[in-house]
Formats: C-alpha cells, structure tokens, sequence
C-alpha cells in the first residue's frame, strides 16, 4: 500500500491529472472527455522527457514561479527534441540494423512526439487553466522540430524512405497502400495543429466558470450541513469533491463517500492544491487556526471561496483582513445564524434584495420594504437585547468530534458558539462595542472528565451568561452546550421604546410588535429551504457565479466586530478571573462576577 501510494504522488507529478471539472459537465461525467483526457495522462508516463522534467523540478523545487509548480525551461524541451532528431536522422541515414530493442524505443519516441503535440498544442488548455509559457513563439517554432522527428522515426519503424512518406502526407497515397493512407490521414491533423498554433493568440471560445464545488474538510459542519445544504439544491454526488487530512476519522469519510460526494484525502499541506488546481469554488470547512492560511491562498489565485466561522483566529489576522480588502474580494464570510436561521431578523434591519426572495411574511404585505422600513422606523430606539442559544447533549461533541473547538481550556475556543449570538446583536446594535458588566461561565463535569481521560487536556468552558451594555441599551446572552433538552432554546428578544422583536431561530421567524400589536412575522420559505445551509449555500452560489454585485451580501464587516468583542469579553474574564463552575444536570446557578 505504502508503495502504492507512493507511485499514485510521484505518477500525478510526472503527469498531470485530469481535473473533474474538465470532464463533469452538467454535473454528469462526460465519457468522450474523460476517456481522452485520461489516455493522455496515462500514455505521458512513458515519456522520457516527462520523466526528465520530473527530475529536473524537483531540483528546482525553491525557485519562485508563477505557477503551481516549478518551471521547466523551454530551452531543455528544445534540446531534448533537437537530440531525438539527430538521433533519428543518424539512424536513418546509416541504415542501421533493426534490433527489438531500438524498434521499441522507436516507437516510444513516436508516441511521446505525438502525445506532445496533441498535448502541449491543442489540449493544455482545457485541462491545465493556469499554465503560462515564456514566449508567444515558444510552441511554434518548436512544432517544426517534432514533426520532424515524427516522420524520420515513422520512415524508420515502417522501412521507407522520407520521400516516399512526403508523397502520401500530401494526400497521393498509393492506392490499396494502407500505410500511406494512414499517413495521409494524419497529416491532415498536423496541418490542423500547425494552423491552431499560428493563431492560438485568438482569445477563443469562452466558457462558463466551474460549476463543481469543492469542500475543504470532512467534519461534522461538512456532513451534516454543507452536504445536505448542497443535495436540497440540486448537487449530486459528482458535483462535490470533499478534500481532507490524514486525520480525518474512518467514520466521517465512509459517511461522506457514501452520503453525497467523491472523497479525497490528502496530507495537511497538500490540501488546497486541489483547489488550486480545479479553479473550482471552494468551502473552506477546516478547523478555524488553517483559515487565514487557506483564504490568502485562495485570495491570490483568483479561485471564489466561501470561509467557516470564525473566519479566522486572532485579531491580528482580522486586522489584516481589514486593512487588506482584497483578501475577501474573492471570499464569502459564511454564518449560519444571521444569514439563515437569524435571516429574517438580518433582513428587517438590513434589507438587501438579495436576501429578499429566501423570505415570506404573514402578512404577505409585510415583507415590502416600504411597509417594513416603516414598521422598522416606528420600533425607535433599542432598549435591550437578549440571545439564548442552549444546544442539548445530543447537539453537542461526542468523543474526538469538533475536539479542536474545545481546546485549549481557555474561554476562547467557546468563539464557535458565541459568534452566533454576537454576530446577531451587532446586527441590531451596530458597529459600537459593548462594554461588558458581569458574567457566569461553566464547565460540562462529564465531557470535562471524559476529554480529560483521553487527551490529558481540560476543555474549554461549555456555558456562559454574559451582561452588558451598548450605549444606552442593555444586552446579555447565554451560550451553553450539553444543556438538557427540557431547558434547550435558540432564541432572541429585542425591546424598542414602541415595540420589539422576537426571533425563533428553530422556526427561523422574525416577528415584529408595535404599541402592542403584532404586525407580522418574516420567515424562510418552504420547500428545500428549509433544508440546513440551503440558503446558505445559495448565497455563496449566487456569489461564485456572478460576483458581488452592487453590494456585498455576506457577513464579513459584521462578523470581525462581533470576533473582536469577544476577544474583549475573553480578556476581561482572564483579567479578572472569572471562576468556572462545574455543572452535570442543570447550567450552573451562581451569582455572576463583575467585570
């Protein structure tokens, strides 16, 4: 197996792999394609200058490059097919005996100067979307010299003379002569190379960008939201490609194969190459500390790319991303609450159009954004805010599932969570930053003791209640994992001077009250809407095929404010000192400490 897996790495760089995207069309394998792009691949093996470019890379392996790998420089091909010509022409005109083994390195070189034409000439393009060359002259004054080489070795292997072969390329073959029949034949596809190389600067016919997708990581976000997000819309299993490490779990991957996407595991480092080389649009679903890596790669190749919250870890990172716009021009910040299960409530005080056709109302008058901004107007000003996002022990981590969101034992890994209920008030709030009063933060006794066994390690804390205030507004969340069913809620309060809002995440419901009254409920649609990460993943669709738009629609400003509040919540805590009670079958009930 080991040697196995080792000539699958050294074969994909001797040769290039045919991307799925250059065969899936449709979402449907294309035979004719992937039989010919796969018969190119394979037959390049043979070639003796593929496998001198294999040696010649991995000495140049340091040297910066425009491309995705070391470059190779044209001067060697150069010379490497002027020496098959010599050797040729020495042959031919020395009469030299036919041997078995000279015959079969005839032919091989036949098959390589052939495979490099059909190759380099007419199918690079459709298969390796980035490729560069040195010069605009580079494959044309090349051209001459392999078909050169391919007649001279076609006048050894079949015993006649060059003339001879020139008489049937120009199409007078002898008749009932089936070889000059067949060299006939193939003249007429040289003489179609010849004329695609003079005008390959023609910019050619466009195409539509990839439609395939790829996800970066093969965890529980991968398999039980992104996946089925994808199936609602109409993917099917040949539109997905799932790229993971090594440590992936049997389980997952078994699940994903067998579920709804192709699967490929690859080392930690090696990951994204897929993505590099697909061009397809990426979903970046690895643990939160590879993000920033994995978005500046993304970033510069141009590739569109959809990032998990949080969408990185330090604030240093999120200041880079600010201070560098371009990082996330390509990039969409997904966030399951506030642009799907929060999304009408984000719609109410953001109503972008595009979140408009995800959404109802009851009344259906209601959704107008002239009544709403109205209904909007006539609330005033925030009072208060408050989020509960209490997730049982079945909707928590068991075993070695999402460990890296409980590790280290500090406060701050808790982020996976509490972005959603932060995310949601700075919908609300704005941009000013809370200033935090009190909180009680817990700690789950048997998970605790049961990562403890395993890992040695303490986890991070499983609950918070946090208060503070926004301006004059006063806000407060609490945030728990392995909380029993009967106390589970995913829910939000929002009072106004005139009226409120209140949000049923599990409905995803926004309903608006004013003086008293209710006026109307905003909600996701029916049918495969309610799907988790339908909406979701049509965003981001949305986005990767036509861009931007007018406006950006996703969460990024909003979620790097909401990371930088926690950030100062978690340093206020470790300042202080918050105390972390234990608790088994209820949230802990204890006086909250003042920050």
């Amino acid at each position: 197996m080991v040697f196995i897996g080792q000539w699958r790495r050294i074969s994909e760089e001797v040769s290039t792999r045919p991307t799925s995207s250059s065969y899936i069309w449709g979402g449907r394998t294309s035979p004719i394609p992937f039989v010919v792009f796969h018969a190119i691949h394979y037959l390049r093996l043979i070639s003796p200058l593929q496998w001198i470019k294999f040696v010649v890379r991995r000495r140049m392996s340091a040297r910066p490059t425009t491309n995705l790998r070391p470059d190779f420089p044209s001067a060697f091909t150069e010379w490497y097919f002027l020496s098959v010509l010599a050797l040729t022409l020495c042959l031919y005109l020395t009469r030299a005996p036919s041997h078995p083994a000279l015959l079969t390195l005839e032919w091989v070189l036949l098959i390589e100067a052939n495979v490099w034409i059909f190759y380099y000439l007419l199918l690079r393009g459709f298969l390796e979307t980035r490729y560069t060359i040195f010069h605009p002259a580079e494959y044309l004054l090349t051209f001459p010299i392999v078909l050169a080489s391919v007649a001279t070795l076609a006048a050894l292997i079949t015993g006649r003379p060059i003339n001879e072969l020139l008489v049937d390329a120009v199409g007078n073959p002898q008749k009932g002569d089936a070889v000059g029949v067949g060299v006939a034949v193939a003249s007429l596809f040289y003489l179609g190379v010849a004329i695609s190389v003079v005008l390959s600067s023609h910019p050619g016919i466009k195409t539509r960008s990839p439609q395939n997708l790829v996800i970066i990581g093969a965890g529980d976000v991968t398999i039980n939201r992104t996946l089925p997000g994808l199936l609602a819309l109409g993917y099917d299993r040949d539109d997905i490609l799932v790229v993971t490490a090594d440590e992936a779990t049997q389980g997952d991957r078994a699940t994903i194969e067998r579920r709804a996407a192709r699967l490929l595991v690859a080392p930690p480092d090696q990951v994204l190459r897929t993505s590099l080389r697909e061009r397809s649009p990426t979903v970046i679903a690895s643990p939160t500390a590879a993000h920033f890596g994995q978005v500046t790669q993304l970033a510069d190749a141009g590739v569109p790319f959809a990032v998990e919250k949080p969408i990185v870890w330090s604030r240093a990172e999120r200041e880079i991303l600010r201070a560098q716009p371009s990082l996330m021009a390509n990039g969409f910040a997904l966030s399951y609450y506030s642009l799907e299960k929060a999304l009408p409530l984000t719609y109410i005080m953001n109503p972008l159009p595009v979140y408009r056709r995800f959404l109802i109302s009851e009344p259906a008058s209601l959704i107008r954004s002239t009544e709403l901004a109205a209904a909007r107007e006539t609330l005033g000003d925030l009072v208060s805010a408050r989020v509960e996002l209490l997730e049982g022990v079945s909707r928590s981590p068991r075993g070695q599932q999402r460990l890296w969101t409980e590790l280290p034992g500090t406060l701050r890994p808790f982020v996976e969570t509490t972005v959603h209920p932060l995310l949601v008030i700075r919908h609300v709030t704005g941009e000013a930053a809370p200033r935090w009063d009190s909180c009680v933060i817990g700690r789950y006794a048997p998970r605790a003791r049961e990562i403890l066994d395993a890992t040695g390690q303490e986890i991070a804390p499983t609950w918070i209640e946090a208060h503070g205030t926004i301006g004059d507004a006063r806000i407060s969340m609490r945030v728990g994992k392995y909380v029993p069913d009967a106390l589970t809620r995913r829910q939000a309060s929002f009072e106004f001077t005139h009226g409120g809002i209140t949000c049923d995440f599990d409905a995803r419901t926004a309903t608006v009250v004013v003086g008293g009254e209710t006026l109307g409920t905003v909600g996701i649609g029916g049918g495969s809407l309610r799907t988790n990460y339908a909406v979701l993943m049509s965003m981001f669709i949305e986005f990767s095929l036509n861009g931007w738009g007018a406006v950006r629609f996703d969460d990024l400003p909003r979620q790097l404010d909401a990371l930088d509040w926690w950030d100062d919540l978690c340093s206020r805590v470790e300042a202080v000192g918050v105390p972390c009670h234990s608790y088994e079958n209820a949230p802990p009930d204890a006086p909250a400490t003042p920050l």
